[in-house]
């Protein structure tokens, strides 16, 4: 499921977000995928 590897993405990438900045809207992609992820479980 590529909703999962967004999780796992969006999991992986909280901590170097705070340093590194990444780039904000594939973070609240991310976010808007595991938020459907739970609306669907």
């Amino acid at each position: 499921m590529p909703g999962t590897v967004c999780v796992l993405k969006a999991i992986r990438s909280i901590e170097p977000a705070h340093k590194l900045k990444i780039d904000q809207n594939k973070l609240q992609n991310c976010r808007s995928n595991i938020l459907n992820l739970v609306n669907v479980l």
